[in-house]
């Protein structure tokens, strides 16, 4: 895939830019008693798929969380549930299982049980517990690939009435090296941790660009077909591919936006849409959607596109840029953020910490001229 090339913008803008990106990130974390309540869960029914009662105890499951909570790129939704996606890998081979069998047990298994049941739904490749305060779990059955190597998976896919290819564990591996974090494998008895959420300045600036990718995409389909907005995992994988190991979140995401929009153009080029294939599994198609949903595509390529020129015009105007901000990434975070900015500012002006660079912007940081502390409280 080809990379289109940076843009150029001053270290004393993009320093400005990165601190009140960070700020809006922050605000668009899952709140810690949410995120909680979703690891609590995961846990909870993680030890009902392994207890004495199940039918996939005596096959050694592995259950694990896929998606953004994997990734800690979660983002909390602008309205709608939040949800967990988790994967109930049974140490069979693929092709000794049925694969209609098994997401039928999986399904009659919740639907029996005396918490569950009522919240229990099919879906195309999994089983839905939908809870009543806007959040739910997908549990995704699945077997080791019996003609693979490594972490492939197969799981069950209704439409086709078969098997399909997927490899998650393969997958967060990938996305933790595009963001120079070493991926950790842990081997334990019971299911897999959901990772901690970490704080916004602990995170990879890929983590970020993908929260503000997915921030913008909920915004701007928000008022039209749901079916239209690309999934998060589209956006996750292209982000990762164009990624270069910028380590500004604002230089970051103009890499990620130039990058998509040269995969569009190259795709165009051939006469074809973007494919978006799990890097670590080819053979699973993530944009398959696109196939029946020409419009999707299209819609796709317009809002990226317009994403990518408008991000240009933000990055090269320079100065303000708190209006652009709340157009792309909404008023309540960028409002917030800019408060406790200029919170955080007038703490630093007190405690004599304050600079300004040498383009007029003023920081926290020790980059630039220090301003004297205003200490005038009238007359004396």
């Amino acid at each position: 895939m080809a990379v289109a090339p940076t843009f150029s913008f001053s270290d004393d803008f993009h320093t400005g830019l990165d601190e009140l990106l960070f700020q809006v990130c922050d605000e668009l974390q899952l709140p810690p008693a949410r995120h909680d309540l979703a690891v609590q869960r995961y846990e909870a029914l993680g030890d009902v798929l392994e207890s004495e009662r199940s039918p996939f105890r005596l096959y050694s499951p592995n259950i694990y969380p896929q998606g953004s909570m994997a990734l800690v790129t979660t983002v909390k939704p602008v309205e709608g549930p939040h949800d967990l996606d988790f994967v109930l890998e049974l140490s069979l081979a693929h092709n000794t299982v049925n694969p209609m069998r098994l997401i039928n047990a999986l399904f009659e298994f919740l639907r029996g049980h005396g918490v569950y049941g009522p919240m229990t739904t099919p879906k195309r490749r999994c089983v839905r517990v939908k809870y009543a305060d806007d959040f739910y779990m997908d549990i995704l059955p699945a077997c080791r690939n019996g003609s693979g190597v490594g972490t492939s998976i197969k799981v069950p896919d209704r439409a086709i009435g078969g098997w399909t290819d997927s490899d998650p564990l393969g997958y967060i591996s990938w996305f933790d090296q595009r963001c120079r974090v070493r991926f950790v494998a842990r081997i334990m008895d019971k299911a897999a941790p959901v990772p901690a959420q970490q704080a916004v300045a602990e995170k990879k600036p890929l983590q970020l660009a993908v929260q503000l990718l997915k921030r913008w995409r909920d915004l701007h389909y928000a008022n039209g077909d749901p079916d239209l907005a690309p999934i998060s995992i589209v956006l996750t994988t292209l982000a990762g591919h164009a990624y270069r190991g910028e380590r500004s979140v604002s230089r970051g995401l103009t890499e990620v936006l130039g990058g998509i929009v040269g995969f569009m153009d190259d795709a165009r080029r051939r006469g074809a849409r973007l494919q978006v294939l799990n890097p670590t599994n080819d053979r699973e198609d993530l944009s398959e959607r696109w196939d029946t949903n020409p419009s999707a595509y299209l819609a796709f390529e317009t809002g990226m596109r317009g994403f990518r020129d408008r991000w240009s015009r933000l990055i090269a105007r320079g100065g303000n840029v708190d209006a652009e901000l709340e157009l792309l990434f909404g008023e309540p975070p960028v409002k917030a953020a800019l408060k406790k900015r200029a919170q955080r500012l007038q703490e630093s002006r007190l405690a004599g910490g304050l600079g300004v660079t040498g383009s007029g912007i003023i920081t926290s940081s020790r980059a630039g001229t220090l301003i004297r502390p205003n200490t005038f409280y009238g007359d004396e």
